[in-house]
């Protein structure tokens, strides 16, 4: 199977990531069929809408962005649902297992049994979903691992040290749920160890490995079918012809010491996948590699099958990096680690600030003292939070209760104030980052629909002036 699907393999004119680069390329033979007057003015009004997309901008055009993604989301959820809609994997178990979920949902049978079913499906789509937020896009992803993997392996951590068990359930830990972990009323069993953490972590690590995996597709596919429909698209060729120069010292030499490493780099991991394929992108993949980006891209281009690109990449991530960096930071994230990176920072930092810092702490004395107030203030909350009954209620009858009155609903709302409110500062820090994130991919969004309507456009445009050539000649 060598296509961005899973289960079938399409040909590259039914897909359509394919159509969008059969219209890319039919822009451009278009082009080379005018006349240089001709050729010039399409060229010119490819430039100025260029422009215009360029400036569809939630900060200078709110409506003209809204309505462009409105109509992108649209048509990609239509396209999406007339696809699942004729998928036999939708006849056969979706539609019969959703069915079924809705008729003991409805008729409040097997409670306890459902409210379970429930916590693993939001386990597994959350950390699915986080990890394909970081990597989706071509190095515009969200930073998941860093917002909420590596404080959840913190939080999970601090509760082992505060229980001395590991009996308590993780999956708290997902969608913001403010129940949190509890100690439960297992007794203490004294010191837990790195590898029993390291196990109770390892689903919310393999899944949001995996996750990044899959966020590495989108790049494959696009550059895989513009490699079938005969086209480079433009920003993945130059990404190519960067790293095939990058292997060229003269080239190098005109770059300063950060580009020219960069290039390097990148002239390396094209050499890794053209000699070793999968084993290559096992290898690229299996540590933090920011410039992972290209490996899909190349990949694509020299048309790899999608089974052994997405191998090596799931392999890599899900198997070998996520898990090594989830050892290093449980490592790091233990009692006596901490104390001594503390003890490490209070020794070399300075202590006093000129003209900033002028106290009789020192500013890493300070950091350190916040740091064991907030890990005294999360571990006394463990001790004291107690399991809740489950609420078998529909999601949205469990938030309606916020608007039943104006006392919850002020309740509700005072919760999201950072600091002083129900929030802390590092979530509201998290809320910005999302919303920035979510910004972004509503301008893509808009941009590539945009796009798409402006190469109809341009080969209309193309197509009339050709017309009108040959009827006068």
């Amino acid at each position: 199977m060598e296509a961005g699907c899973l289960w079938t393999q399409p040909e590259p004119k039914h897909t359509d990531n394919a159509a969008d680069a059969l219209g890319m390329a039919d822009v451009q033979a278009a082009l080379l069929t005018l006349n240089d007057h001709d050729q010039s003015e399409v060229v010119q009004l490819r430039n100025n809408l260029a422009f215009k997309r360029e400036r569809l901008k939630l900060t200078r055009s709110p409506g003209a962005t809204l309505y462009w993604f409105m109509l992108s989301s649209a048509s990609g959820l239509w396209r999406g649902s007339m696809w699942l809609a004729k998928h036999r994997l939708t006849l056969f178990f979706l539609l019969p297992t959703m069915l079924g979920y809705i008729s003991l949902k409805r008729a409040d049978h097997q409670a306890e049994w459902l409210g379970e079913v429930e916590g693993w499906v939001s386990f597994v789509v959350w950390w699915l979903g986080l990890g394909v937020l970081s990597s989706v896009g071509l190095g515009t992803g969200m930073h998941s691992g860093l917002l909420f993997l590596f404080p959840h392996l913190l939080k999970v951590c601090l509760a082992a040290e505060q229980c001395g068990h590991l009996h308590f359930d993780v999956r708290q830990d997902i969608w913001w749920n403010p129940e949190g972990f509890y100690c439960n009323s297992f007794a203490s069993g004294g010191d837990v160890g790195l590898r029993q953490i390291f196990l109770k972590v390892f689903w919310s690590s393999f899944l949001w490995g995996a996750g990044t995996a899959i966020g590495e597709i989108p790049p494959y596919a696009f550059s895989y079918h513009a490699r079938q429909a005969g086209l480079k698209v433009e920003a993945y060729n130059e990404e190519l012809q960067d790293a095939r120069a990058g292997a060229d010292p003269k080239y190098r030499q005109q770059m300063d010491v950060v580009r020219a490493s960069i290039a390097a780099m990148k002239a390396w991991m094209l050499g890794i996948i053209e000699r070793f394929g999968f084993w290559g992108v096992f290898l690229l993949s299996a540590w933090p590699n920011a410039a992972f980006d290209l490996c899909g891209i190349c990949c694509g281009q020299f048309g790899m099958g999608f089974w052994e690109f997405f191998g090596g990449t799931f392999a890599g991530k899900a198997l070998v990096k996520v898990n090594l960096q989830t050892l290093v930071l449980l490592s790091l994230f233990r009692k006596q680690s901490r104390e001594r990176i503390m003890g490490w920072l209070e020794w070399c930092l300075p202590n006093s600030i000129p003209y900033v810092w002028r106290s009789e702490r020192t500013p890493a004395q300070v950091v350190h003292e916040v740091l064991l107030s907030r890990i005294t203030v999360f571990k006394a909350s463990i001790t004291t939070r107690q399991q809740h009954a489950i609420d078998s209620r529909w999601f949205y009858l469990r938030l309606s209760d916020n608007f039943r009155s104006s006392e919850a609903l002020g309740r509700w709302a005072w919760s999201f104030v950072p600091v002083f409110g129900g929030t802390s500062l590092w979530s509201f820090i998290v809320f910005m980052m999302v919303f920035q994130f979510l910004k972004d991919c509503i301008e893509q969004f808009a941009q590539s629909h945009m796009a798409h309507h402006h190469n109809l456009q341009l080969l209309k445009a193309a197509n009339d002036r050709q017309k009108a050539y040959d009827k006068q000649e």
